[in-house]
């Protein structure tokens, strides 16, 4: 049975609106890919297209939490500023709490621990320190490429990935 251009596009649509469905698991999905119709290389045109719709909406969705994140770290900054100038003068007018109809602004001793400075981290005796140790990876690499045996390391096979062009 020959579908017509309006019914594949209406089914696409409907796969489009899977997609976007937080709630549909991958399963759902799959079912609704293999229910779609049509001539392979249709299929496949039609599955280039929604994959490279799904890209250009998760790059914009990116680009846009990206743009949130730099006004969210601006008014933070801000934030930051504003309390260290509230902070400062308090402190110089040796007030310790104001009391306002919207709050109460207070100066108060962080608490924890009290921080701690390295003056010299050289003249720090031995029992204070360890050493990290940490795989070369790179020559790691070089001697398993070149055939060496290595115990607790192997190369493995490259996996297949799905390419749009």
């Amino acid at each position: 049975m020959t579908r017509t251009l309006y019914d594949i596009s209406s089914r696409y649509q409907n796969l489009w609106d899977i997609c976007l469905d937080e709630n549909v698991d991958l399963d759902e999905l799959e079912n609704a890919l293999q229910s779609v119709e049509g001539e392979l290389e249709d299929k496949v045109s039609n599955g280039i297209g929604l994959i490279q719709s799904l890209k250009y909406h998760a790059d914009a969705m990116g680009e846009e939490v990206n743009r949130l994140s730099r006004r969210k770290k601006v008014l933070e900054n801000k934030i930051d500023c504003l309390k260290n100038y509230y902070l400062n003068h308090l402190q110089a007018m040796g007030k310790s709490k104001v009391l306002t109809s919207r709050g109460t602004m207070s100066v108060v001793k962080s608490g924890g621990k009290c921080p701690m400075k390295i003056d010299d981290e050289e003249s720090i005796p031995a029992k204070y320190k360890f050493v990290v140790s940490e795989v070369d990876r790179y020559a790691l690499r070089q001697a398993l490429e070149s055939g060496e045996k290595v115990q607790g390391a192997h190369l493995e096979e490259r996996g297949n990935y799905l390419k749009i062009s």
